[in-house]
């Protein structure tokens, strides 16, 4: 069990590390984005600050719930391989219909199929 607490301890300092620097780039690359739109904000009564924040705050959010998303998936199936060693992450053709052409199964152990979400 110790084995996977660290190596779930390193995937959130890979993850928290990599959200970092996305997060300060998008800040950088917002410094030179158009921001028209904060004449509607302050029509409305939202001070330019406020308008600034409001944007830093949903450019990192939307960033935040991406990896946060991805994060959690990628431990489940930390979890999951420590149970289950032979389960892997696979493509399956669709039998079904034309499309997709294929669909991937997040773990597959043996007949056992699970949606990591």
């Amino acid at each position: 069990m110790g084995n996977l607490k660290n190596k779930i301890k390193e995937l959130a300092e890979i993850y928290a590390s990599n959200l970092k620097e996305k997060i300060d780039e998008r800040k950088e690359a917002m410094k030179s984005d158009d921001n028209s739109h904060h004449l509607i904000y302050k029509i409305l009564g939202i001070t330019t600050k406020e308008g600034e924040l409001i944007d830093i705050y949903q450019n990192t959010g939307r960033f935040l719930y991406k990896y946060a998303g991805s994060f959690l998936e990628e431990a489940a199936t930390l979890c999951l391989n420590s149970k289950f060693p032979d389960g892997i992450k696979t493509k399956v053709e669709n039998t079904l219909g034309q499309r997709p052409k294929t669909f991937e199964i997040d773990f597959l152990n043996g007949n056992d199929a699970i949606e990591v979400k």
